[in-house]
């Protein structure tokens, strides 16, 4: 198996991935708010393999809004640039 291929299998067994945004929202601001014991629960409770795919689906969204929040702050800053240089003249 490459290596390619295993993060595709392990993307299609998570099962946070495919959560729905209230679902999901509920779940990680529970996991932030009481952290190392939300940690701890998890892998008592749900083992190490659904803590570590609880995890990586956090991860995964927070690169995924750090991307939205830069991709916006990028094209404000382009548009104000622009507008700086129009009227400035």
């Amino acid at each position: 198996m490459t290596p390619d291929t295993r993060e595709k299998d392990s993307q299609q067994d998570n099962q946070y991935l495919l959560l729905g945004f209230w679902e999901f929202g509920i779940i990680s601001t529970l996991m932030v708010v009481f952290f190392p014991w939300s940690l701890l629960f998890c892998v008592v409770f749900f083992g190490l393999t659904e803590t570590k795919y609880l995890v990586l689906a956090m991860l995964h969204d927070a690169i995924k809004t750090a991307g939205a929040i830069l991709s916006v702050l990028i094209t404000l800053a382009i548009i104000i640039f622009v507008l700086v240089l129009a009227f400035a003249n």
